[in-house]
């Protein structure tokens, strides 16, 4: 998993992280610190296993957002479990996040700086959804499959003057720092809600579009989504397919 790219957009009063994620077809091709976890795990054969990086603390992302070491020790516990969904469709799980690990992985672009992360391990029903599965496949091949962070938190917490806020905090409440981006913003103890897989659908509107484009229009329909009715709502996403 050496692909360093992170994406984060923060959409209403969820946060949304997405980074490369890698199908495995056995235990010697999980990242190492997992592969000890799961030393004498049996690998059901009829899911497609997907490993990927999670959220990194430490380190403020290029949107200023912070997680500290021990927000993530926090918040990891959360992620077991947790439904695996494809492009956001946040009541359609395909799959289930089943296991995670913190490690402390060096900075590709500095030797000297290493970083914590949660990275995470998730099975994608395949027979259930032989078509998604493909589809990710496909995507993977590509190198285009990615993970899709969801969260909540406690609080947030400006890292320049330290004030604490709901993280539900409208705009108008915040600090100054915060509510022009000129500061670094916590999440403290989060909790983690699942994740997306994330691919570039086939439609001709997106053939060429990079994971940041294709990133930020996924949350923004995700994000409207109650503005929709059930029918609209989905319509919008099974177009993604076609």
């Amino acid at each position: 998993m050496s692909d360093e790219t992170m994406i984060i957009e923060q959409i209403n009063d969820k946060i949304y992280m997405s980074a490369r994620a890698f199908i495995v077809s056995n235990k010697e091709q999980l990242p190492r610190a997992m592969a000890s976890e799961w030393e004498h795990q049996t690998m059901n054969e009829s899911f497609l296993w997907i490993a990927g990086r999670y959220v990194q603390a430490n380190v403020a992302n290029k949107n200023n957002d912070f997680w500290s070491y021990d927000d993530i020790v926090h918040g990891q516990p959360s992620l077991r479990y947790t439904p695996l969904n494809v492009l956001h469709k946040w009541d359609r799980p395909v799959g289930t996040f089943v296991e995670s690990k913190i490690v402390h992985r060096q900075n590709a672009s500095d030797e000297d700086e290493v970083f914590p992360e949660i990275q995470a391990l998730a099975v994608l029903w395949t027979a259930n959804f032989p078509n998604v599965a493909q589809a990710a496949k496909d995507a993977h091949d590509a190198g285009r499959l990615w993970y899709s962070m969801e969260c909540t938190a406690e609080t947030t917490q400006c890292m320049a003057c330290e004030r604490t806020f709901s993280f539900r905090a409208a705009s108008s409440e915040l600090c100054e720092h915060l509510s022009e981006r000129t500061a670094a913003r916590r999440w403290i103890n989060p909790t983690f809600l699942g994740g997306a897989l994330i691919f570039p659908p086939s439609s001709p509107g997106w053939k060429d579009a990079d994971i940041t484009e294709v990133h930020a229009d996924l949350t923004r329909q995700y994000a409207n989504r109650n503005a929709m009715s059930t029918e609209q709502w989905e319509a919008q996403m099974d177009a993604l397919y076609e």
